[in-house]
């Protein structure tokens, strides 16, 4: 007969934190590309090379 196999905890446990770390990465490549997009998309609605303009009441400047 043939001999019944060990299971391995510590493979099993290996190829569980591969995984995690895997979905991990592709949720920061997520966040990345969708950080780059809101980017890019405030800058071409607002003026060439302003990233994020300031409101008046952020910079406590009140135009008159």
């Amino acid at each position: 007969m043939g001999r019944k196999s060990v299971y391995n905890f510590n493979k099993r446990n290996k190829e569980k934190a591969r995984q995690e770390k895997q979905m991990e990465k592709a949720a920061k490549r997520l966040l990345a590309k969708q950080n780059k997009t809101r980017q890019e998309t405030l800058t071409l609605d607002g003026e060439p090379g302003a990233i994020d303009p300031a409101t008046p009441e952020e910079t406590g400047k009140v135009e008159d």
